[in-house]
């Protein structure tokens, strides 16, 4: 009497991979993936469920982390007080009998209207202190660079902020994620992302868009109140 074997059934020679009598499966061959092919089909990451835009939490995001002039403020405070400090200090010193006459009123007065609208000395005046007021304005109207980029969360009392160094660094990381690519660093240019990835494929074909898609789908998972349109460029080794 002959006992039949066991184990699992031995492929004769020549012959492809059994399945397995259980699991219906067998053995799967490691595929083989050529440099640099692939990357044009690679699956989009699944995009993130998107938060609800809500304008006045964006506004009060965008006032929360809006950077203080504190730099111009002072200088112009300073100025304002010095300035106002010595009118006061001429005024009630005249007004006393015994005027310090810090300002020379009277070569002032004679240089005044001895000079035309029209001269050369005027004009340069005129134009240093009216660039210096527009200089004021633009500094009191026009937005610095925020020290941290707001996150949008849809509710005006939820504020969130993301460094910009975490904010390139998880973008990097996302692009290291990308077959083909060894290293990635990734810059804020403005409001652009600017990824540099570095790649040992000798046919890099399709790698800067699948680098690009990745890092685009890990911005939007980030959900940043500004868009960030992502540049790749590519370095071999």
């Amino acid at each position: 009497m002959t006992v039949p074997p066991t184990g699992p059934p031995v492929p004769a020679s020549g012959a492809g991979p059994v399945p397995d009598p259980v699991s219906g499966t067998g053995p799967v061959p490691e595929a083989t993936t050529a440099p640099g092919a692939g990357h044009p089909d690679e699956p989009t990451p699944p995009a993130p469920a998107e938060v609800p835009r809500n304008p006045g939490a964006d506004r009060a995001a965008v006032r929360a982390f809006r950077p203080r002039r504190v730099i111009p403020a002072v200088i112009t405070a300073a100025l304002m007080t010095v300035i106002g400090a010595v009118v006061a200090a001429e005024v009630i010193s005249a007004l006393l009998g015994r005027p310090l006459r810090w300002i020379p009123y009277d070569r002032l007065s004679a240089w005044a209207s001895s000079t035309r609208w029209d001269d050369p000395s005027v004009m340069l005046g005129a134009g240093v202190v009216t660039a210096l007021g527009l200089l004021l304005v633009l500094l009191a109207l026009l937005p610095g660079r925020p020290r941290l980029i707001p996150v949008r969360t849809g509710d005006p009392n939820l504020i969130i902020g993301m460094r910009p160094r975490g904010f390139t660094r998880a973008l990097a990381h996302a692009a290291e994620q990308v077959q083909g690519v060894d290293h990635a660093r990734v810059r804020l240019r403005g409001r652009t992302a600017e990824v540099t990835a570095h790649s040992p494929l000798r046919d890099p074909t399709g790698l800067a868009e699948a680098v690009r898609r990745t890092v685009a789908a890990r911005i939007a998972a980030l959900t940043p109140l500004n868009d960030y349109p992502v540049r790749v460029r590519l370095r071999g080794k």
